[in-house]
């Protein structure tokens, strides 16, 4: 009986919040560690075509992987790719654009053939190239690239986006995911209330207007 006590003490009020936090760190590790025994043996039975945020629940799975993917939901939240040469980051997929919905571009325009965003750099690695932002990405989307820093690293890596040093903390996960649940609860109110407004024409007009779907 004491355990929720202390952790309402340490500001952490929802236990299955804290537990899920608690496996984002099991994650985590397996993230910015893949060299330790422990991560290669979860990657040769588990995700060794992928790596570990694009891995999958198998039907046969272990308890502990199980519980090990259920945690990552916190990492999905939190994580964003630094860049360095950009080999290792696809555009559309992965978590690279801060101030980005989902830390992702918008859209993908029309016109764009790039995957890597290696391809959006200049050959040395150390810029941007502005050509190559202005054919693929929305002119919102650029801008927000051009903001992040280049030349920290020669490979890509993940970060934690809720610390500053980041580097994944339960604490800051913790938090993360109760600022999600409170989203959620707000979201469904204002559909609630929006269904009692159907009728009023004006949200017709809304919900025919040709945004992208993440808008």
């Amino acid at each position: 009986m004491c355990l929720p006590k202390c952790q309402g003490g340490m500001g952490f009020r929802d236990i299955k919040l804290f537990n899920l936090a608690m496996l984002g760190k099991q994650g985590w590790r397996l993230m910015v560690a893949p060299d330790s025994l422990c991560a290669r043996v979860l990657k040769g039975k588990y995700f060794h075509n992928c790596d570990f945020m694009s891995a999958r629940k198998k039907k046969n799975a272990s308890h502990t992987w199980r519980a090990i993917l259920a945690g990552r939901k916190v990492l999905q939240l939190g994580c964003i790719r630094r860049i360095g040469d950009g080999n290792d980051t696809n555009i559309w997929n992965d978590q690279w654009l801060p101030g980005g919905v989902g830390m992702k571009p918008l859209c993908r325009k029309g016109e764009a053939i790039a995957e890597q965003v290696s391809e959006l750099l200049s050959p040395d690695s150390l810029s941007w190239n502005d050509g190559a932002l202005e054919q693929n990405l929305v002119l919102l989307d650029a801008e927000a690239a051009k903001r992040i820093p280049l030349g920290r690293s020669m490979t890509d890596s993940w970060a934690w986006s809720g610390e500053r040093h980041r580097m994944y903390t339960v604490k800051s996960g913790y938090h993360l995911l109760a600022a999600s649940e409170a989203q959620q609860r707000d979201f469904m109110q204002r559909r609630a209330t929006h269904s009692n407004h159907v009728a009023d024409p004006r949200w017709k007009q809304l919900w025919k207007c040709k945004v992208p779907p993440k808008v």
